[in-house]
């Protein structure tokens, strides 16, 4: 399954009609976004979704930056009231993952200890497990490694790996995104010891963090997509990008790259 996820311009939720009959399969709302609608807002968003067909597979963009889950201005009662009110919407769009990116919520502020910051992170993501859990929603959150340029926290793979494990909660796993992958120069084969956690993945072309196509030079993009193969993983893949001025030849384009790469 293909989509396109909230970023820039793209708004999936606004666009889904032309995303998806543009040849793709799903569209990735931001969380965030749909957690600040007013309730006549959502409900009329969700009601037309629900009745077109349209698939909302998962949902990116989950923290509003000004709610914080590392650094001195954390708050658990206010973290946890977003939650059940996200986590609530996310549901009765039907998502299955919510991707965890979020950099201005989780960067770490100068001057505090990162081992501190890693367990507030450990701390916010079993938060998140228990609403998950205590509400019974079938959906997972996926901790997404977000290169340096965006945040100084959980830059890698490898290291978004790291504390999941430690996190421990069948609730909480892995985005695995190529732009992030390349941005940070860190290969793709550290996909195969986190196959079982792996909920999410999301794609741009790296350069312009544009919409993938097939004329387009991604020399390590044939080597991600075997590793997702090898893994068999069987979630679905989004654009994370900036569309362009056309967002139908953008969607259309993309469609046909996925459509090579899933052969």
């Amino acid at each position: 399954m293909f989509g396109v996820s909230d970023f820039a311009t793209s708004e999936p939720l606004l666009n889904a009609e032309r995303i998806v009959g543009s040849g793709l399969d799903f569209i990735e709302p931001g969380l965030a976004k749909v957690a600040a609608m007013t309730e006549e807002d959502f409900e009329k968003a969700a009601g037309r979704i629900e009745s077109a067909g349209i698939r909302v597979q998962s949902m990116n963009w989950f923290l509003p930056p000004a709610l914080k889950v590392v650094g001195p201005e954390t708050d658990e009662a206010a973290q946890r009231s977003f939650l059940e009110g996200a986590f609530a919407r996310a549901a009765r769009l039907g998502a299955r993952a919510i991707v965890l990116g979020s950099p201005g919520s989780r960067s770490i502020p100068a001057g505090f200890p990162e081992e501190k910051a890693r367990a507030q992170m450990v701390g916010f993501c079993r938060l998140a497990a228990e609403v998950i859990r205590e509400n019974g929603y079938a959906i997972k959150v996926a901790v997404e490694h977000v290169n340096y340029t965006e945040t100084n926290f959980l830059n890698t793979f490898a290291q978004a790996h790291s504390l999941v494990r430690e996190v421990d909660r069948p609730e909480i796993g892995l985005a695995a995104d190529f732009y992030h992958f390349e941005m940070e120069k860190e290969s793709v084969e550290e996909m195969k010891d986190a196959a079982d956690l792996i909920c999410a993945v999301q794609i741009a072309n790296p350069t312009g963090r544009c919409f993938p196509n097939l004329e387009a030079e991604m020399p390590r993009v044939d080597r991600f997509f075997e590793v997702l193969a090898e893994i068999a993983y069987s979630g679905g893949i989004s654009v994370e990008a900036t569309p362009s001025d056309d967002l139908e030849t953008d969607c259309r384009k993309a469609a046909e790259f996925f459509k090579h790469h899933s052969r």
